[in-house]
Parts: C-alpha cells; sequence; structure tokens
C-alpha cells in the first residue's frame, strides 16, 4: 500500500508554535528591516520597496513593505478610504451563523512570479511550490504577506530566482475588480550569515537533525529534519526556539513535508524573527504539547495560569547551535 505523504502548514502564534493545518494564514510580530538593524540584527538589512498605491471604489491600497531577503518575501498592505467597515483582514468565515464579512475586508491573494501564479510553479505540487501566507499587520487596516520558496523541504522544489517581477492580485469583499500591483524583487545585496553546524539527536524512534541555518538581518530561517516516524500522522512535536539570553524567536512561517524523499523524512523550513547581534547561541527545544482533552489528536491545547501551552520538553532531542 502507497504510503500517504504527510503536510503540515503552520501557523506563527504569539507563543510561537507548530499547529496543523491546511491553508494557512497567520499572526506575527512586526519586523522592519531597518528597525532589525538599528537593535543589533545579523546580517545585512534588505532594501524597502517605494510605497505603491492603487485606488478603486473609493478604497486605496497601499504597498508599505516589500522585502526580499533570500529567506522569504515580506510585504505590508495598508488599506484606507471612506467606504470600509471593520478590520482589513477579517478573522471570521463565511459560513451560516458566522458574521458578515465587511465591505473592503480581505477576501483573497494571488500571488504571480515572472507572469506565473506561484500554484503553477514547481510542478503544482503542494510541497514543491512557493508558500503564501498572511495576516493582520501593525494596524487594523493592514495586512502582511509572506511567501517562502520550497527549496528548503528536501528534494528539488522551487526555489526563488535572483531577480523576477512580483504581482499581487487582492480581492476585497464588495469590490468587482480585484487590485493589481506589480514591482521588480530582488534579492538583498549582501550574504546571509550561515550557520554551518550539524547536529543529530535521537529520541526513542525519532531522529532529529540540524540540516541547515541562514541568518539575515530581518529573519532566521532553520530547515529540520525528522526521521523515524511510520505512522500516516505527524509525530505531534513542536518546536520552540530561544538565544542564550532567553529571548524566544517568533514564527514568521513554517512549512512542513514528507513528500519530497523516498525515505520519508520529513523536513521543516521554518522562518523566525531575527536573531539578535549580541546572542552567542540559539537552542532548539522540542515539545509534546499537553492537550484539553487527554489522549486528543487534535483540538484546544491545556494552558497553564499564565495562558501558556503546557509543554512537555523532549530533552534528549534539545540542541544547542553556538553562533560565534
Amino acid at each position: 500500500m502507497k504510503k500517504t505523504s504527510k503536510i503540515i502548514a503552520v501557523s506563527a502564534l504569539a507563543t510561537g508554535l507548530f499547529v496543523g493545518g491546511g491553508a494557512w494564514g497567520y499572526q506575527t510580530t512586526h519586523v522592519d528591516a531597518a528597525a532589525a538593524q538599528a537593535s543589533g540584527e545579523k546580517g545585512k538589512a534588505v532594501s524597502k520597496a517605494k510605497n505603491i498605491r492603487v485606488t478603486q471604489s473609493g478604497i486605496t491600497l497601499e504597498m508599505t513593505k516589500a522585502n526580499f531577503d533570500g529567506n522569504l518575501i515580506d510585504i505590508s498592505l495598508d488599506r484606507s478610504g471612506k467606504e470600509v467597515n471593520g478590520s482589513f483582514v477579517y478573522s471570521g468565515t463565511k459560513d451560516e451563523g458566522s458574521g458578515q464579512i465587511e465591505h473592503g475586508s480581505l477576501q483573497s491573494i494571488d500571488v504571480f512570479i515572472n507572469g506565473k501564479s506561484i500554484m503553477e510553479l514547481g510542478g503544482k505540487v503542494l510541497g514543491q511550490r512557493p508558500n503564501l501566507g498572511w495576516g493582520p499587520g501593525d494596524t487594523p487596516e493592514s495586512v502582511r504577506i509572506k511567501i517562502t520558496d520550497a527549496s528548503w523541504l528536501g528534494g528539488k522544489g522551487y526555489a526563488f530566482p535572483e531577480k523576477f517581477q512580483l504581482k499581487l492580485k487582492v480581492k476585497l469583499e464588495g469590490v468587482d475588480e480585484p487590485y493589481i500591483i506589480e514591482l521588480p524583487m530582488q534579492k538583498a545585496v549582501g550574504k546571509p550569515v550561515v550557520v554551518k553546524k550539524t547536529l543529530t539527536k535521537q529520541a526513542d524512534n525519532i531522529t532529529l537533525e540540524l540540516g541547515k541555518m541562514n541568518l539575515t538581518s530581518s529573519s532566521t530561517r532553520i530547515q529540520l529534519i525528522e526521521k523515524g516516524n511510520d505512522s500516516e500522522q505527524p509525530s505531534g512535536i513542536m518546536y520552540e526556539f530561544v538565544d542564550d539570553s532567553g529571548r524566544r524567536l517568533d514564527y514568521l512561517t513554517a512549512f512542513g513535508t514528507d513528500q519530497n524523499n523516498p525515505s520519508k523524512a520529513m523536513y521543516y523550513d521554518v522562518v523566525l524573527s531575527p536573531i539578535h547581534s549580541n546572542a552567542k547561541s540559539i537552542t532548539i527545544k522540542p515539545f509534546y504539547p499537553e492537550m484539553e482533552v487527554p489522549g486528543a489528536a487534535n483540538g484546544a491545547f491545556k494552558r497553564d495560569t499564565n495562558g501558556e501551552i503546557v509543554k512537555n520538553y523532549i530533552e534528549e532531542l534539545e540542541m544547542k547551535i553556538p553562533l560565534k
């Protein structure tokens, strides 16, 4: 019998944890390249695109940031106009019994690279094409969009070129025509800090490997490889990342799949907030979360008195990665 592929799309919660899902959005901490450089983050600063404004039906969308640091494409859009109601990013659904999506709220985003939809890149395969996510920005009138390629997911997934033409097709509720935003993108000048440290840890049947790690002024990208899980379901292991001063790195995007290699190893591509320049190491802390309903495979997590997810850390799989 052919083994089913495991694919995990993940949201970046305030606690910075993996959660299973399908199509995904996320809520993140805003990290601007200039601010990151001023606070002493590692790597070279990325360029900030000139603002682009598109107006129709009395509603304006303005691109206020468009960065490509090699780890991810990071875009911010602001909305303005007298005809809008409610938040730009609607948190509900159109299902019966839920609240109605307000006029001018974000309905969908399509992304094109050099004229081709990202849904068609990488052979149209989910684990081999670019991954798109979005969530609330700094204000109720902004959205933050993040796009990563599939080059860190094992196999021969699609990789962003050094230069390309980016097009966004943004659809708002109640506006007939989509907003079209186009701009040239180029990878930031300067090479990322590449951490060349191979680590392998094992606990019971699970082997965890650190594949590779890139640091820039605006993000931290880490590849993790899980082996030994013969179940049709993901291992259930989640990951926390902290530096030697106890600062926890926030999730920006993450994706995992086992479909790109014959051994069915699970490749995770995790993009986090930048590491501070005075950090001497970063520790990867795998854990199993406790569920509100003991033994449940999904549902709500159990939380402590501070609202934090109750975590059972797997000390055998913990990795400390020196940065200096």
